[in-house]
């Protein structure tokens, strides 16, 4: 079993590469910045992505502040902030921040659900 986190780091070249098979370009920072991924189409930053990884089945939480962080960045950037997700055997899930300050929560973190979210293939391929 992969320590925690190269369990992360395996997920987060998981979602580059989906975003890589719907035709964008990636960059991954590397640290905990709270942003994980830059991913980018024709030479114009889109998403701003923060990832997570459990092995469970469920709940995970997502610190407020992460949230916040990314918001911050995402609004700057002129970019969308999107959480992508995963649980045991799941495939990666994807919220946007408004649906993720939507969600349960605590005055901490927000709990999120294998059931809050939906397919990142299926995000990326209704985009137009």
């Amino acid at each position: 079993m992969p320590l925690p986190k190269l369990r992360g780091v395996n997920f987060e070249y998981r979602v580059a590469y989906l975003f890589e098979r719907f035709g964008y370009t990636w960059d991954r920072s590397g640290s905990s910045l709270g942003t994980d991924l830059k991913i980018s189409k024709n030479g114009k930053l889109h998403y701003l992505v923060n990832c997570k990884k459990t092995s469970k089945l469920g709940p995970l939480y997502l610190p407020r502040f992460e949230v916040e962080k990314l918001g911050t960045g995402a609004s700057c950037a002129d970019a969308q902030g999107l959480i992508c997700f995963g649980f045991k055997r799941t495939p990666v899930l994807v919220l946007t921040l408004k649906q993720v300050r939507g969600s349960e929560g605590t005055r901490l973190s927000y709990k999120l659900h294998p059931s809050d979210g939906r397919p990142l293939t299926k995000f990326l391929s209704e985009i137009k």
